[in-house]
């Protein structure tokens, strides 16, 4: 009996309190979620994560173009949806990596995208599957669209790496600092989150 009586008076000890639970759960330590290994490597790499994004677009673009009606409101919602896939799989990117470094991984980004897109162009382009207005796309098509391709998708993950950017530099400089929070400014050895990880109290 008594070594049942200390057990419990024990556990009471210990036990934490609602109040203590309550902070330990919202622990920014406890929110990170643990990845795959070849996830995280492919995602880090801005040659694999562009080109895989490169050819799902190409392919998203050819069916769209070739099985689907083609009414504008049609199009517009296949466009939203490629353009959200396009910035999302960059922003998938960009956020393991401080904003400094945004300037160059982001038009590298665009470039391998592109990369990707033309050479599943080639292969749709040799297949007669290769939609060019309202005709099929030759062999002599291929360089002018490239160019047309490298120049919008620099464009717009250029133009979204500025505005995520500024968004960044806001919430961290702003608002974080406002309320009292700190955060790390330099580069984790596996990269970092969308917004830098505030400095944890626990190992």
């Amino acid at each position: 009996m008594d070594a049942i009586r200390a057990r419990r008076t024990l556990e009471r000890v210990t036990k934490p309190r609602p109040d203590e639970k309550r902070r330990r759960l919202f622990k920014s330590s406890e929110w990170d979620l643990e990845e795959p290994e070849a996830f995280a490597r492919i995602a880090r790499s801005p040659v694999e994560l562009a080109l895989l994004t490169g050819v799902v677009i190409r392919l998203f673009r050819a069916v769209v173009l070739t099985h689907g009606n083609a009414s504008s409101s049609y199009l517009f919602a296949a466009l939203v949806l490629g353009t959200l896939f396009l910035l999302g799989m960059a922003t998938l990117h960009l956020g393991r990596f401080p904003v400094r470094e945004w300037p160059w991984r982001a038009p590298l980004f665009a470039v391998f995208e592109t990369a990707g897109e033309m050479m599943v162009s080639l292969v749709l382009i040799s297949l007669h599957r290769e939609p060019w207005g309202t005709a099929r796309a030759e062999f002599m098509d291929w360089q002018p669209m490239a160019t047309a391709v490298l120049f919008w998708r620099l464009i717009g993950v250029c133009v979204w790496a500025l505005l995520l950017g500024s968004t960044v530099q806001f919430v961290r400089g702003r608002v974080l600092k406002e309320t009292g929070r700190e955060v790390e400014p330099q580069t984790l050895p596996d990269g970092q989150p969308f917004i830098e990880r505030r400095k944890r109290d626990e190992l």
